[in-house]
């Protein structure tokens, strides 16, 4: 089976990186290249009723060619002659003629919204809803809010967020947990998560283990790996890490009562 490559900002930093990192022969042979396939773009834009899927296309093959993975998607910015390109859950963008590349964050400053923030947010909204995650589910009786939870067994900031879980569920809150060892499959962290998943109760079983009690050993066929993979796909690198209707990552520990504000605000703007 092919591993598919996790596409997260480490992964964008080595494509600059390997980019960057070119003898001086191959810079040269690069820019003439650019400059060739730059200008071409350049007539073809000129031209009166110019197709932009051609741009589209000729721009995927720029950026194929020098970050050697084509976009996962690709359209035009906000700023005119400004494309969006995606890989996974990270953002950068390129001028219309391929010749500029910009990583960094665009920000509207009249309503001081992230633009980048927002279409990774719906980038990962998109692969969270695809996944058959299997959970860990904290269901609250009247139901309000959902919130995913990446927990690590030995995080100590991951426990504190969890004796406030009934808090949260009193409060309307619904936490579902994936896990993310974070010291990596088959670590300690990771054989732990594998029992607390397998457990007869789960729920139980995750409160002692986040209590440093110790609970059976066990294994089954589990989905812990694929839970891991996932955070990494969507720009998990830390826990606890908490993902919102909307898709918005919240790194780290909130309280309890400043999360519900959160949410309350999120799902209003998801509704909009």
């Amino acid at each position: 089976m092919i591993k598919k490559t996790i596409l997260s900002a480490s992964f964008i930093a080595a494509l600059l990186l390997s980019l960057f990192a070119t003898t001086q022969a191959e810079v040269s042979g690069t820019a003439t290249d650019a400059k060739d396939t730059a200008d071409a773009t350049k007539k073809d834009t000129a031209k009166s009723g110019t197709d932009k899927a051609e741009v589209l296309e000729s721009l995927k093959k720029i950026l194929e060619k020098h970050l050697r993975v084509a976009p996962s998607s690709l359209k035009e910015s906000k700023i005119p002659n400004l494309y969006e390109a995606m890989y996974g859950t990270e953002v950068v963008y390129v001028s219309a003629d391929g010749k500029y590349f910009i990583n960094g964050d665009m920000i509207n400053l009249e309503t001081r919204e992230n633009v980048s923030n927002i279409a990774k947010q719906s980038v990962r909204k998109g692969i969270m809803e695809k996944q058959d995650n299997k959970p860990i589910v904290f269901k609250a009786k009247n139901e309000k809010h959902k919130l995913t939870v990446f927990t690590d067994i030995d995080c100590p900031y991951c426990a504190k967020l969890h004796r406030e879980v009934p808090k949260l569920n009193e409060a309307g809150v619904t936490v579902e947990y994936l896990m993310f060892p974070r010291a990596g499959i088959h670590s300690n962290s990771y054989k732990k998560a594998v029992s607390v998943w397998c457990a007869d109760d789960q729920q139980t079983a995750l409160t002692k283990a986040k209590k440093r009690e110790q609970i059976e050993e066990k294994t089954c066929e589990n989905p812990v790996e694929t839970q891991y993979n996932l955070g990494q796909e969507i720009g998990v690198n830390g826990t606890p890490a908490l993902i919102t209707k909307s898709g918005k990552l919240i790194p780290g520990y909130v309280p309890a009562d400043r999360l519900v504000k959160i949410l309350e605000k999120d799902d209003k703007g998801s509704n909009n």
